[in-house]
């Protein structure tokens, strides 16, 4: 079967057979027959809630640059899918207490033989079941009339789109239709704010107290996500040391990035505007999954009729949570527990 030349060639096609049904492209027909990444619509033609699939080369290049440019979803653990779920095995560990590491994985140095308890890891099993995100792009007639300009136009404009709403949903989703995020996380560990503190601030004890809650694993991956609104405190933040009463800031403009406690800082729209939860994120976004079939395409001539606009829609099966569950118990016996997640209470 002849593959499309550019995906705003499909896209035309696509065009053409909801203006036509009749005469749709056989090489619409067959991807959809062979239910590449699952089809929305019948193999005939194009109903009201139907649609095509993306041919399989441009569908993975739109989720690849969904990923590569996004400095949240280029951290996060990618787990493609070809099935609406997938469940995957993780280590139930609530402590890392000797006998308890993994769930329950213990060693012994050789002199300790002799005392040896058996063993075994406990493990737990997440699953991740796929969440319709539907993205609409319209364009004018004379757009689609270049099949060059109109795939350039749409893969840009899909790829931003798909890129905000997944790191919404990574950050702030609630699980209900869409993904478990970071701040619904049972993982999350939210530090209660500063002894007499003023309302809507961030301090230099919030930041040292999130930072002492990281869990040790994370401190050479962890990022800090922030809103804009964080920014302008961040440069205040500062530590008495020394007789003589020097000040150490602990956040440092730089390049590629600004850091904070030596870790990247990212500003992100996602977060939430100072003093409320998920203001200032401490996060390890590898201990984040996402996972993602291929795209659905389909489109519609009414919606936009009277303005000379087309409209195309791409449907996304996606779902994401952290790996971790709950926070964990240190090795060092304090009782204060640990997380790749971390957040401040409410100022």
């Amino acid at each position: 079967m002849t593959s499309f030349r550019n995906f705003g060639e499909q896209l035309l096609a696509v065009r053409a057979a909801a203006l036509q049904p009749y005469r749709t492209d056989a090489r619409l027909l067959e991807l959809n027959r062979r239910g590449v990444g699952g089809a929305a619509g019948a193999s005939e033609a194009v109903p009201a809630d139907g649609g095509f699939v993306v041919a399989p080369e441009f569908s993975n290049t739109l989720v690849e640059r969904v990923y590569a440019d996004s400095e949240v979803l280029s951290r996060v653990t990618n787990l493609p899918m070809r099935s609406s779920s997938i469940a995957f095995p993780t280590f139930d560990e609530q402590s890392r207490a000797d006998g308890s590491r993994f769930g329950g994985i213990r060693g012994y140095w050789q002199n300790e033989a002799d005392t040896a308890t058996a063993t075994k890891p406990k493990f737990s099993r997440r699953e991740l079941a796929t969440k319709k995100l539907v993205i609409f792009c319209y364009l004018t007639d004379e757009l689609v009339e270049d099949a060059d300009a109109l795939g350039a136009f749409v893969e840009a404009g899909f790829k931003k789109e798909a890129q905000f709403k997944l790191v919404d949903g990574i950050v702030n989703g609630d699980g209900a239709g869409k993904p478990n995020g970071i701040l619904s996380s049972g993982a999350l560990i939210t530090v209660a704010k500063d002894s007499g503190q003023s309302s809507g601030t961030l301090i230099t004890d919030n930041v040292t107290g999130m930072w002492g809650r990281l869990w040790p694993g994370s401190s050479q991956t962890a990022v800090w996500l922030i809103s804009k609104t964080v920014e302008a405190s961040l440069a205040t933040l500062n530590m008495t040391v020394g007789a003589a009463g020097s000040l150490v800031f602990f956040y440092k403009p730089g390049t590629p990035y600004n850091t904070l406690m030596g870790r990247p800082v990212i500003t992100i729209e996602q977060c939430q505007k100072i003093g409320t939860p998920g203001d200032i994120v401490l996060a390890d976004l590898s201990r984040y999954v996402v996972g993602m079939r291929a795209a659905d395409l389909a489109v519609s001539m009414h919606i936009e009729f009277l303005s000379d606009q087309t409209a195309f829609r791409f449907v996304m099966r996606v779902d994401g949570q952290t790996i971790d569950h709950t926070p964990v118990v240190p090795f060092d016996g304090s009782g204060t527990t640990v997380s790749p997640f971390l957040c401040i209470a409410e100022r």
